[in-house]
Protein backbone atom coordinates (compact mmCIF):
# COMPACT_ATOMS: atom_id res chain seq x y z
CA UNK A 1 0.00 0.00 0.00
CA UNK A 2 2.82 2.38 0.80
CA UNK A 3 4.54 1.62 -2.47
CA UNK A 4 1.32 2.21 -4.44
CA UNK A 5 0.78 5.53 -2.68
CA UNK A 6 4.31 6.68 -3.53
CA UNK A 7 3.86 5.68 -7.18
CA UNK A 8 0.61 7.65 -7.47
CA UNK A 9 2.13 10.75 -5.91
CA UNK A 10 5.06 10.56 -8.32
CA UNK A 11 2.71 10.58 -11.33
CA UNK A 12 0.64 13.39 -9.82
CA UNK A 13 3.71 15.57 -9.49
CA UNK A 14 4.63 14.93 -13.12
CA UNK A 15 1.15 15.70 -14.42
CA UNK A 16 0.56 18.80 -12.27
CA UNK A 17 2.54 22.02 -11.90
CA UNK A 18 5.66 20.81 -13.79
CA UNK A 19 3.51 19.91 -16.78
CA UNK A 20 1.98 23.35 -16.73
CA UNK A 21 5.45 24.86 -16.59
CA UNK A 22 6.43 22.81 -19.63
CA UNK A 23 3.34 24.01 -21.47
CA UNK A 24 4.19 27.62 -20.63
CA UNK A 25 7.76 27.13 -21.81
CA UNK A 26 6.50 25.53 -24.99
CA UNK A 27 4.12 28.40 -25.63
CA UNK A 28 6.90 30.90 -25.01
CA UNK A 29 9.27 29.10 -27.39
CA UNK A 30 6.58 28.63 -30.00
CA UNK A 31 5.51 32.25 -29.64
CA UNK A 32 9.09 33.43 -30.13
CA UNK A 33 9.49 31.26 -33.21
CA UNK A 34 6.17 32.51 -34.56
CA UNK A 35 7.18 36.10 -33.89
CA UNK A 36 10.37 35.59 -35.86
CA UNK A 37 8.39 34.18 -38.79
CA UNK A 38 5.79 36.94 -38.55
CA UNK A 39 8.49 39.65 -38.58
CA UNK A 40 7.81 41.91 -41.50
CA UNK A 41 10.39 42.12 -44.24
CA UNK A 42 12.16 45.46 -44.20
CA UNK A 43 14.59 47.26 -46.49
CA UNK A 44 16.34 50.62 -46.41
CA UNK A 45 17.27 52.15 -49.75
CA UNK A 46 19.59 55.17 -49.66
CA UNK A 47 20.43 57.28 -52.72
CA UNK A 48 23.28 59.72 -52.24
CA UNK A 49 25.10 60.30 -55.47
CA UNK A 50 25.26 60.55 -59.23
CA UNK A 51 22.33 62.97 -59.30
CA UNK A 52 21.75 64.88 -62.51
CA UNK A 53 23.37 68.33 -62.55
CA UNK A 54 25.41 67.25 -59.53
CA UNK A 55 22.30 67.45 -57.38
CA UNK A 56 21.81 71.17 -58.03
CA UNK A 57 18.15 72.10 -58.51
CA UNK A 58 17.98 74.59 -61.42
CA UNK A 59 17.11 78.03 -60.11
CA UNK A 60 13.85 79.62 -61.30
CA UNK A 61 13.04 76.70 -63.60
CA UNK A 62 10.12 74.29 -63.73
CA UNK A 63 12.35 71.68 -65.37
CA UNK A 64 13.66 70.88 -61.93
CA UNK A 65 15.67 67.91 -60.73
CA UNK A 66 14.43 64.33 -61.09
CA UNK A 67 15.94 61.23 -59.49
CA UNK A 68 14.34 57.83 -60.14
CA UNK A 69 15.14 54.32 -58.93
CA UNK A 70 13.39 50.99 -59.52
CA UNK A 71 12.99 48.69 -56.52
CA UNK A 72 12.32 44.94 -56.56
CA UNK A 73 12.25 41.90 -54.30
CA UNK A 74 9.73 43.24 -51.78
CA UNK A 75 6.34 41.78 -50.92
CA UNK A 76 3.55 43.58 -52.81
CA UNK A 77 1.98 45.38 -49.82
CA UNK A 78 3.78 47.72 -47.45
CA UNK A 79 3.22 48.15 -43.74
CA UNK A 80 5.27 51.35 -43.47
CA UNK A 81 7.08 53.60 -45.97
CA UNK A 82 9.27 56.39 -44.63
CA UNK A 83 10.84 58.90 -47.00
CA UNK A 84 13.82 60.90 -45.73
CA UNK A 85 15.23 63.81 -47.75
CA UNK A 86 18.43 65.79 -47.18
CA UNK A 87 18.81 69.13 -49.00
CA UNK A 88 21.23 72.02 -48.88
CA UNK A 89 20.63 75.71 -49.53
CA UNK A 90 19.25 78.84 -47.91
CA UNK A 91 16.04 79.14 -49.94
CA UNK A 92 14.33 75.80 -49.38
CA UNK A 93 10.93 77.52 -49.44
CA UNK A 94 11.51 78.31 -53.13
CA UNK A 95 11.16 74.62 -53.87
CA UNK A 96 8.18 72.51 -54.79
CA UNK A 97 8.36 68.73 -54.94
CA UNK A 98 6.79 65.29 -54.81
CA UNK A 99 7.56 61.57 -54.55
CA UNK A 100 5.84 59.32 -57.09
CA UNK A 101 5.46 55.55 -57.30
CA UNK A 102 5.25 54.39 -60.91
CA UNK A 103 5.61 56.09 -64.28
CA UNK A 104 2.00 56.24 -65.43
CA UNK A 105 -0.12 59.42 -65.46
CA UNK A 106 -2.33 57.79 -62.85
CA UNK A 107 0.58 56.70 -60.63
CA UNK A 108 0.11 57.67 -56.95
CA UNK A 109 2.25 60.45 -55.53
CA UNK A 110 2.72 62.49 -52.36
CA UNK A 111 3.23 66.27 -52.47
CA UNK A 112 6.19 67.48 -50.37
CA UNK A 113 5.61 71.24 -50.46
CA UNK A 114 4.55 71.48 -46.81
CA UNK A 115 7.96 70.18 -45.68
CA UNK A 116 9.96 72.61 -47.82
CA UNK A 117 10.53 75.53 -45.47
CA UNK A 118 13.57 77.73 -44.92
CA UNK A 119 15.83 76.43 -42.18
CA UNK A 120 14.68 72.85 -42.72
CA UNK A 121 17.13 70.97 -44.91
CA UNK A 122 16.27 67.47 -43.67
CA UNK A 123 12.84 65.92 -43.14
CA UNK A 124 11.11 62.55 -42.98
CA UNK A 125 7.62 61.75 -44.23
CA UNK A 126 5.40 58.76 -43.51
CA UNK A 127 4.03 57.88 -46.95
CA UNK A 128 0.89 56.33 -45.53
CA UNK A 129 -1.06 56.96 -48.72
CA UNK A 130 1.25 54.64 -50.70
CA UNK A 131 1.12 51.63 -48.36
CA UNK A 132 -1.52 49.85 -50.42
CA UNK A 133 0.53 50.20 -53.62
CA UNK A 134 3.08 47.64 -54.76
CA UNK A 135 6.54 49.06 -53.82
CA UNK A 136 8.22 46.98 -56.55
CA UNK A 137 8.17 49.78 -59.07
CA UNK A 138 9.97 52.98 -60.03
CA UNK A 139 10.18 55.62 -57.30
CA UNK A 140 10.71 59.18 -58.57
CA UNK A 141 11.71 62.15 -56.42
CA UNK A 142 11.23 65.58 -58.05
CA UNK A 143 12.10 69.11 -56.98
CA UNK A 144 11.74 72.40 -58.86
CA UNK A 145 12.88 75.88 -57.81
CA UNK A 146 10.07 78.27 -58.74
CA UNK A 147 11.68 81.56 -57.65
CA UNK A 148 14.87 83.37 -58.69
CA UNK A 149 17.60 83.68 -56.12
CA UNK A 150 19.81 81.16 -54.30
CA UNK A 151 20.31 77.67 -55.67
CA UNK A 152 19.40 74.63 -53.59
CA UNK A 153 20.69 71.07 -53.95
CA UNK A 154 19.61 67.52 -53.27
CA UNK A 155 22.19 65.81 -51.01
CA UNK A 156 20.56 62.41 -50.49
CA UNK A 157 17.26 60.65 -49.99
CA UNK A 158 16.12 57.27 -48.72
CA UNK A 159 13.13 54.96 -48.51
CA UNK A 160 12.67 52.77 -45.44
CA UNK A 161 10.08 50.17 -46.47
CA UNK A 162 8.56 47.59 -44.13
CA UNK A 163 6.48 45.03 -46.01
CA UNK A 164 3.51 43.06 -44.75
CA UNK A 165 4.52 39.39 -44.17
CA UNK A 166 3.44 37.00 -46.90
CA UNK A 167 0.83 34.30 -46.06
CA UNK A 168 3.59 31.67 -46.29
CA UNK A 169 5.47 33.36 -43.47
CA UNK A 170 2.32 33.45 -41.36
CA UNK A 171 1.78 29.72 -41.91
CA UNK A 172 5.40 29.04 -40.98
CA UNK A 173 4.91 31.07 -37.82
CA UNK A 174 1.88 29.04 -36.78
CA UNK A 175 3.74 25.80 -37.51
CA UNK A 176 6.71 27.00 -35.44
CA UNK A 177 4.44 27.80 -32.50
CA UNK A 178 2.78 24.38 -32.58
CA UNK A 179 6.10 22.62 -33.12
CA UNK A 180 7.70 24.45 -30.20
CA UNK A 181 4.92 23.44 -27.80
CA UNK A 182 4.79 19.87 -29.10
CA UNK A 183 8.53 19.33 -28.90
CA UNK A 184 8.81 20.45 -25.30
CA UNK A 185 5.71 18.49 -24.34
CA UNK A 186 7.06 15.29 -25.88
CA UNK A 187 10.39 15.80 -24.17
CA UNK A 188 8.64 16.26 -20.83
CA UNK A 189 6.48 13.18 -21.34
CA UNK A 190 9.59 11.17 -22.16
CA UNK A 191 11.16 12.24 -18.87
CA UNK A 192 7.94 11.33 -17.06
CA UNK A 193 7.94 7.82 -18.52
CA UNK A 194 11.59 7.37 -17.60
CA UNK A 195 10.85 8.53 -14.06
CA UNK A 196 7.87 6.17 -13.85
CA UNK A 197 10.03 3.30 -15.09
CA UNK A 198 12.75 4.00 -12.55
CA UNK A 199 10.25 4.40 -9.73
CA UNK A 200 8.44 1.19 -10.64
CA UNK A 201 11.72 -0.66 -10.97
CA UNK A 202 12.86 0.46 -7.54
CA UNK A 203 9.53 -0.45 -6.00
CA UNK A 204 9.57 -3.89 -7.57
Amino acid sequence: MTVLSTHIKTRTRCDGAPARRVLRKGLALGGLAALLCFSAQGALYTFSGSFQNGGVIPDNSMIGLTDAHTLSGLTPTSQDIILTVNLSGASISDLTGYIRLGNLPSSPSVNLDQYLTDGTTSFSVDLAGLRSSNPNNTWTLFFADTSPGIENSLVSWSLDITAVPEPTNVALGLFAAVFGVGSLWRARRGRERLQDYRTTGLQD
